[in-house]
């Protein structure tokens, strides 16, 4: 597996159009790639995410001041991509513009125990049992707020094979905190934030999609190393083809 990371220069009118519809940024992507590499891979999936202070409402008003933050954009793929195209059109023309990483010996390397600092932009969706869709299946609806948001995060981080740990099992300085009835609750918050969201729609094949999007950050402790492995290289969620479900971890 390969990590590309790209910064994009906003002040350049090939990255406000790249990044006002993520469709685009989908197909400027997946046009890295010769036809028919992605298909023959034997792990993972292409996986891409769009990060920067105020990246969502960027990509959705890509001509408005925001659009003027610092960009980064990370691709996960199976095979090294081509990113001449992006970076001619929408980058950096500097050798610091852009870096490739393979990643196969840093995923042969998890082992359980391990803590990492984690950054990922999902999805977070549910059936809702009582509307069914044009096809009498159930509805997939957003999750809206960021409790919910949150939760659905916590919710599947025993599948994909790790834990979100507390700021006590972190150690270090922590504050004197209480809960309602007076009893000392010092270090029992997790370390995970919500640190972007963000709304996208457009059309596809004569529907309107709407993507409720949330970015989260926060330090993880490996569980199982095969279900991590799993959840690393091919996503979490739903929308991976538009930027969600790329998990990538540093040193915290």
């Amino acid at each position: 597996m390969f990590l590309t990371r790209i910064f994009l220069n906003p002040r350049r009118r090939g990255c406000r159009e790249l990044i006002s519809s993520r469709q685009r940024l989908h197909a400027a992507v997946l046009g890295c790639f010769p036809r028919g590499a992605l298909d023959a891979a034997e792990e993972g999936r292409l996986l891409w995410r769009l990060d920067g202070s105020g990246a969502a409402r960027a990509s959705r008003r890509a001509t408005g001041g925001r659009a003027h933050e610092a960009l980064t954009l990370y691709v996960s793929s199976p095979v090294p991509m081509d990113p001449s195209l992006i970076v001619e059109t929408a980058g950096y023309a500097t050798d610091e513009g852009i870096t490739v990483r393979d990643t196969s010996g840093f995923l042969d390397a998890l082992r359980p125990g391990q803590r990492w600092g984690f950054r990922i932009t999902v999805n977070p969706t549910f059936r809702d049992t009582k509307q069914r869709n044009g096809k009498g299946k159930k509805k997939t609806l957003a999750h809206v707020t960021i409790a919910q948001q949150t939760q659905w995060l916590l919710d599947r981080t025993e599948a994909n094979g790790f834990s979100i740990l507390t700021s006590r099992e972190i150690g270090g300085d922590l504050p004197v905190l209480e809960d309602e009835a007076g009893e000392r609750v010092d270090g029992a918050n997790l370390v995970v934030d919500c640190v972007g969201r963000g709304i996208e729609k457009f059309q596809h094949d004569g529907t309107y999609v709407t993507i409720q999007m949330a970015t989260f950050q926060g330090v993880l402790e490996v569980r199982d190393p095969a279900r991590l492995r799993a959840c690393l290289v091919g996503g979490m969620g739903r929308s991976k083809a538009y930027g969600c479900g790329l998990m990538t971890l540093a040193r915290p």
